[in-house]
C-alpha cells in the first residue's frame, strides 16, 4: 500500500536533499513531481518538507556553506528506520563503519545519525518519534527504491546484514547482465545492491541511489530537461521491472525516475 503509518526497523523510510541552491531545487522538483512544501524553521536552519497530496514524502535543506567550499556536491541521502539510533550507530562502528555524525535529536521529529559504511557510502539512521518518514511511497512523485552501487558487494552484504538483519539474496540480473542483489525486511523487498564493474568511472564512489516513481518515464524525462535537469543515463527498460532514467537536477544532485512495469495478474 502506498500509505504508511510506520516502518519496521531496517526499512528505508526517508530521503532528503542537501542542495547548494534550495530555491532552485524546490522549483525543479515541484515542476517535476508536483510537490508542495512546508518550510520548518529551527535553530539548525530551514528544513523543507516536500508534500504529495498533503503528506510528507521527502525533505530538503541547504548544503552547508563549508561543505560547498570543500566541493561537496548537492546530493540525496537515504535513511533507514531503527529502534535506537544510538545502538545502531554503535553497532555500525563495531562492524567497521564510521560514525560520521553521532546520534542527535531532530527536535521532536526523531533521532538521527549518519554512517560511512566500510565501502565508503554514506547513509542515515532514523529513530522515529513524531515523524515516521515518508507517508506515501510507491506512487507517482514518491520514493520507490533505494539501491547501493558498491565496489565490494561481499563486504556490503556482511556489513548491512550484520547491522540491519536484512534478508539478502543475489540472483540473475533482471536486465540480463551479471547479478543483482535484493535486500528484504521480512518478506518485504527493501532495496537493492549492484557491483560497480569496469564500466563505471574509476573515481566514482560507492553510493545509495534514490529512485522516485513516475507514471510515464518519457514524459518525466522531457519535463526534467525542460526544468533544467540533465539526463545522466538514458531510459533503460527491464521486463517485469520497469523503465528507469538517471537524472541530475539543476543544482547537481543525481536521482533516478522509474516507471514500474505493469503488474501481471
Amino acid at each position: 500500500m502506498p500509505e504508511r503509518t510506520s516502518y519496521a526497523p531496517g526499512t528505508f523510510s526517508w530521503v532528503d536533499l542537501a542542495s547548494s541552491d534550495l530555491e532552485a531545487a524546490k522549483a525543479f522538483y515541484s515542476g517535476l513531481f508536483g510537490w508542495e512544501y512546508d518550510v520548518q524553521e529551527s535553530e539548525m536552519g530551514a528544513y523543507v518538507m516536500a508534500l504529495k497530496n498533503g503528506t510528507p514524502v521527502a525533505g530538503m535543506a541547504t548544503l552547508p556553506a563549508a561543505q560547498q567550499e570543500q566541493g561537496v556536491p548537492s546530493m540525496w541521502s537515504s535513511y533507514v528506520t531503527v529502534a535506537s539510533a544510538d545502538d545502531s550507530a554503535a553497532r555500525a562502528a563495531e562492524l567497521g563503519g564510521t560514525v560520521m555524525m553521532p546520534p542527535m535529536d531532530a527536535m521532536d521529529a526523531g533521532r538521527m545519525a549518519f554512517i560511512i559504511a566500510p565501502g565508503g557510502e554514506v547513509f542515515g539512521l532514523w529513530e522515529p518519534k513524531n515523524h515516521i518518514g515518508a507517508g506515501l511511497v510507491n506512487e507517482a512523485g514518491t520514493l520507490t527504491w533505494n539501491e547501493l552501487a558498491t565496489r565490494d558487494l561481499d563486504q556490503a552484504k556482511e556489513f548491512y546484514g550484520g547491522l540491519f538483519d536484512w534478508n539478502i539474496q543475489t540472483g540473475p540480473n533482471p536486465g540480463g547482465q551479471g547479478e543483482y542483489t535484493v535486500v528484504s525486511v521480512g518478506e518485504n523487498m527493501n532495496g537493492g545492491m549492484l557491483s560497480m564493474d569496469e564500466n563505471w568511472p574509476a573515481d566514482a564512489p560507492a553510493y545509495w541511489a534514490v529512485y522516485f516513481n513516475v507514471d510515464d518515464a518519457a514524459a518525466a524525462t522531457s519535463k526534467a530537461k525542460d526544468l533544467g535537469g540533465q539526463i545522466i543515463m538514458p531510459a533503460m527498460s527491464i521486463p517485469e521491472v520497469g523503465t528507469m532514467v538517471m537524472v541530475q537536477d539543476p543544482t547537481g544532485a543525481v536521482f533516478t525516475i522509474m516507471e514500474p512495469a505493469p503488474q501481471l495478474d
